[in-house]
């Protein structure tokens, strides 16, 4: 399973728990989401090594980066929290902001262009 496959199922996912207001889904995807960002055990490479395949080396990633963090897991972590403030404690005020992420993060997976990782590699993680 690539990121861009599991985006777009995360996506999915989050967009029909928001709107059938599955709230124990929508709980669980943000727990999974922060729970990826801390421990970097990322669901793609674990079904990846339960499939045996080897993961990816990019040959090309600056050695010189100015955080020491994978772009991905910084952006695992910012959209889970996100996704807490947003529709744990603001969920009134701030109820377009879910939707918001979860449409991006299903046309990230959809075109495999995810503004949020373009800003956390520019901002400096590997």
């Amino acid at each position: 399973m690539t990121d861009r496959m599991y985006r777009l199922v995360y996506g999915s996912a989050m967009l029909i728990a928001l709107y059938f207001n599955i709230n124990v889904l929508i709980y669980f995807l943000i727990g999974l989401m922060i729970l990826e960002g801390v421990t970097n055990w990322r669901v793609p490479l674990m079904i990846n090594k339960l499939r045996g395949i080897s993961p990816q080396v990019d040959v090309n990633a600056s050695s010189k980066c100015r955080i020491p963090v994978e772009a991905e897991r910084a952006w695992r972590l910012m959209i889970g929290l996100t996704f807490l403030l947003t529709y744990a404690f603001f969920a009134e005020p701030l109820w377009f902001v879910p939707w918001f992420l979860a449409f991006v993060i299903f046309g990230a997976g959809a075109s495999d262009v995810c503004p949020g990782l373009i800003a956390m590699k520019k901002a400096g993680c590997k």
